[in-house]
């Protein structure tokens, strides 16, 4: 099984882009997430990914002080359309596989309106991305953090990937989210098993390195997916404990369940 560190999320915001290659490559990644890499030229986070054979997975549409995301506001679908555009180019510059699409905040909006304006700009977005290869994804975030987020609960968007019934649109499914929800895991990604396409892990207390001893269910989730052949990777998206190093011990109990190899016994690749 494939796992991914995630770039943005494992270290401290000094610690420099080439550093945080350096140190994930150390440790037997050679998969990475990066959440929004638009501070930087994209050549500027190439050359660090290469320099390190490291290769990325995962990008999501920007962000800003203002929102969380876009696709899901009626208001803004001219700047929707403009920052997925500049995540399309970013992938294509990074070789990046798959784009997270972030919907918004929608709790003020009545359902039928933003969810009408979703689709339009998943249209749009599975139009621009047609013939790339690249995936785009939809994940549900639990309302501890972000309240009023458009979906939180993985079967709506399983409802969403279907009813838009695109080979490029799957769903981002996170171990976190679902158990900050009180969701039972391994049923809960039972239901939408055959349109996920990304798996993301933390632990749900305070977003640490997964606790497989306090939280089975993640373990039995990985084994669920080993079983069912499941080709696409598992991101560590965590804060870290302590130090990004330190928080690892968790893959040698996975490696023990036979979910991954660890070479120098430090990492899953």
């Amino acid at each position: 099984m494939r796992f991914a560190a995630n770039l943005s999320l494992l270290f401290p915001e000094h610690v420099s882009f080439a550093e945080r290659c350096a140190r994930v490559a150390a440790q037997g990644f050679s998969y990475v997430e990066m959440l929004f890499p638009y501070d930087l030229h994209p050549q500027e986070y190439l050359l660090p990914l290469e320099d390190h054979g490291l290769q990325p997975l995962l990008i999501n549409t920007p962000i800003d002080a203002d929102h969380f995301g876009l696709a899901a506001l009626p208001e803004a679908k001219e700047r929707f359309k403009a920052d997925f555009d500049r995540a399309l180019h970013t992938a294509h510059s990074l070789g990046v596989p798959a784009i997270h699409v972030m919907a918004g905040i929608t709790q003020h909006l009545e359902a039928q309106h933003w969810q009408d304006t979703l689709q339009e700009n998943l249209c749009y977005a599975l139009n621009q991305a047609a013939g790339t290869g690249i995936t785009l994804q939809l994940e549900a975030l639990n309302r501890r953090d972000l309240p009023g987020y458009a979906y939180w609960n993985p079967a709506d968007v399983l409802t969403i990937v279907q009813a838009m019934n695109s080979p490029q649109l799957k769903l981002q499914f996170d171990f976190y989210h679902s158990l900050v929800e009180g969701l039972p895991l391994l049923e809960t990604l039972q239901s939408c098993r055959e349109v996920v396409s990304h798996v993301q892990i933390a632990d749900p207390a305070q977003r640490h390195e997964p606790n497989l001893q306090q939280h089975p269910e993640m373990l039995q989730a990985l084994l669920y997916l080993l079983n069912t052949h499941y080709l696409g990777s598992i991101g560590c998206e965590y804060k870290p404990a302590a130090k990004f190093e330190q928080g690892l011990k968790f893959l040698v109990i996975l490696q023990q369940a036979g979910l991954c190899t660890t070479p120098e016994h430090t990492s899953c690749t």
